[in-house]
């Protein structure tokens, strides 16, 4: 059905049982999967100095990323899908930067589908962070695929 799935991936549970959905409706066609994690360097400025194992920041959250990417690629790799792309994407800001950094990514790779989970949060942690997700949906004009978290995956 769909020749070419984006995923993001971030590295929780959510974002795994999206990648797992992806890997399901490719199932063992000629499809193409592209795993995408948007690193942020600015979630590991609450990190003292001395935890930080890089010269930066930013190379913190790109070792990060390309981790989490590797993981996606080998989990995809074991549910039988053949053609995987892996690409990192930095965006220095907040939420909205991330989402369209993905949105605008998805477009130019000619994706039919944008696959992400959600983390389902509500009231005040809505507020306070955010929430990925909606903001993709509101920039993207692609389908999307919307994997929503479990109670396990909270945990």
């Amino acid at each position: 059905m769909y020749k070419h799935l984006v995923v993001a991936v971030d590295g929780s549970k959510t974002s795994l049982n999206a990648l797992n959905h992806a890997a399901g409706l490719i199932g063992s066609s000629d499809a193409q999967l592209t795993l995408v994690h948007v690193a942020n360097p600015a979630e590991y400025m609450a990190l003292a100095p001395e935890f930080l194992q890089h010269d930066s920041y930013e190379a913190a959250a790109v070792a990060q990323g390309n981790e989490v990417l590797d993981f996606a690629e080998k989990t995809a790799q074991e549910k039988g899908v053949s053609r995987i792309n892996k690409h990192l994407l930095v965006a220095n800001k907040g939420a909205r930067e991330m989402a369209q950094e993905l949105v605008d990514y998805a477009d130019e790779q000619g994706a039919e589908l944008l696959v992400l989970g959600t983390h389902g949060r509500t009231g005040l942690m809505h507020l306070l962070m955010g929430s990925f997700a909606e903001t993709v949906m509101r920039q993207s004009h692609l389908p999307l695929l919307i994997i929503r978290s479990t109670e396990s995956d909270a945990e």
